[in-house]
């Protein structure tokens, strides 16, 4: 008779060891279930969209003319519009791809900054640009490497807009001294031929400073 309240025990104990052991793996595979989730997201590779502000002007000028050239056969001239001959056709410019819309760009791990250039409806060039359906893309797209801005059909740096700013800051400096030797010059002649005409001096000085 005792031997049965012990053995109900054991049985007991064992039952709630196995409990607590299945418990335990339950949440050990858990845990690696979602480690594996984390390492995927981790491992999945991550874009940015941006769109792109002003560029140089000599750049997109180049782009333009590669574009809409008779040469390039990207598009087809036809009753004052251009045709986009193959729209899946990427337009290669430099060393970038340029599709007719988001989505056609292709992602690259390389070139994590999507850029996208809104098409202005009234560009003289781009806004005369349809499909074969007679529908008109709205944007050009391209990839730029990381830690890149977007600049017009180019990837400039974060501090390219500004350095561009300084240069204009410099240019016009050297042009005002410019300007202020010239009317110098001109105010000494005019003077200088007074003397000469006259014998004596002016009054006042023209166009003084």
């Amino acid at each position: 008779m005792r031997s049965a309240p012990i053995a109900l025990l054991l049985v007991a104990c064992a039952f709630v060891d196995g409990r607590r052991g299945g418990g335990s793996g339950g949440r050990g595979r858990s845990g690696s279930r979602s480690s594996s989730l984390f390492s995927t997201s981790r491992s999945k590779p991550y874009f940015t969209k941006k769109y792109a502000k002003p560029g140089s002007i000599e750049h997109t000028s180049n782009f333009r003319s590669f574009v809409f050239g008779a040469t390039s056969g990207y598009l087809m001239f036809n009753a004052g519009r251009h045709i986009i001959q193959d729209a899946s056709r990427p337009i290669s410019f430099g060393n970038r791809q340029y599709y007719w819309g988001e989505g056609r760009l292709v992602p690259d791990e390389k070139l994590p900054i999507q850029c996208v250039n809104r098409i202005d409806p009234q560009d003289p060039q781009f806004g005369r640009v349809y499909f074969e359906n007679e529908s008109r893309p709205q944007e050009i797209a391209y990839s730029c490497p990381a830690e890149s801005n977007c600049c017009g059909y180019d990837c400039c740096e974060e501090s390219t807009f500004f350095t561009s700013i300084f240069s204009l800051l410099v240019v016009m400096l050297i042009l005002s001294v410019l300007g202020i030797f010239v009317i110098e010059c001109v105010r000494w002649c005019l003077h200088c031929t007074y003397f000469c005409k006259h014998g004596r001096a002016r009054e006042f000085e023209p166009l003084s400073i």
